[in-house]
């Protein structure tokens, strides 16, 4: 069965360049342009791993992170893409990778998703 994966990020550009890679590696994406909307998601659909940014617009992906886990208490695999570091201390049960978009490939993305799941 296909694996679903929740890409949160504001960047549209971004954003479709994710789901058009993730897709053609056999997964089915949906998106959430903000933590809110990906909330919302999660309450209605499986996913089996996100992907995160952390600077977004209205919820970002820290506030995202502890609502996931506190609001929810989902334990949902994450995968950061970022261009922040961020200093917070994160669940390593739940964060699987911080990646930096502007190092990291759309190929070493998706082989991180690979190794996550």
């Amino acid at each position: 069965m296909k694996k679903t994966l929740l890409v949160v990020e504001d960047d549209k550009q971004y954003q479709s360049l994710l789901q058009s890679e993730l897709e053609e590696a056999g997964y089915t994406v949906i998106l959430a342009g903000n933590g809110a909307i990906a909330l919302d998601k999660l309450k209605t659909e499986h996913v089996d791993l996100i992907l995160l940014d952390l600077l977004m617009p209205e919820v970002d992906g820290t506030t995202f992170y502890y609502q996931l886990k506190t609001e929810l208490k989902k334990k949902i695999p994450i995968i950061i893409l970022t261009n922040v570091a961020d200093t917070i201390a994160y669940d390593p049960a739940i964060i699987k990778a911080v990646l930096i978009k502007a190092n990291s490939s759309l190929a070493q993305v998706v082989e991180t998703v690979k190794k996550a799941l």
